[in-house]
């Protein structure tokens, strides 16, 4: 949530709104703020909670949405998931634990603003490489904003924007 602070700008976007605090967050420097979550128990909660003029949609990713924003953020789950393990759609990103983050940028990319930038959390327990190819196939840059070492791994927030 810090990383958002430093942005502003006139439309921002959140995939993945959780309990809304980055949403509220961005409402203090976006005019427009919008929020997509496939979990509408989430989606209830930050509507009732929330400004009123914050936008939220139950969608997969930023699959309804047509607006281009300057911003798009997303903290998606990044936990591989273990052959054995119960998915827990929280806190799994799929086997290699890149796969919904890859699925989310794919997504944020359409409607992201020629100018725009995406904030997107990756852990070091992830396999990294397909996002990386990704961002290669694309066309796109990343640079590394924020790094916060945790005992058992590393999260980092990446900044994505068009070349």
């Amino acid at each position: 949530m810090r990383s958002v602070k430093c942005y502003r700008g006139k439309s921002a976007l959140e995939i993945g709104v959780g309990s809304g605090i980055v949403l509220k967050a961005l409402r203090e420097n976006f005019k427009i703020v919008a929020g997509t979550d496939i979990d509408f128990a989430s989606l209830r909660y930050c509507k009732e909670n929330l400004s009123k003029e914050i936008i939220v949609a139950c969608c997969d990713a930023a699959s309804a949405l047509r607006y281009r924003f300057d911003l798009i953020v997303s903290n998606p789950p990044y936990i591989p998931i273990e052959d054995n393990e119960k998915k827990d759609s929280a806190i799994h990103g799929g086997p290699d634990g890149i796969e919904t983050t890859l699925h989310f940028l794919k997504s944020a990319i359409s409607v992201l603003d020629q100018d725009g930038k995406i904030l997107i959390i990756i852990s070091s327990l992830s396999d990294n490489m397909g996002l990386d190819a990704l961002i290669v196939q694309m066309n796109l840059k990343r640079r590394t904003i924020m790094e916060r070492n945790l005992f058992f791994e590393t999260l980092r927030t990446l900044e994505i924007s068009f070349k």
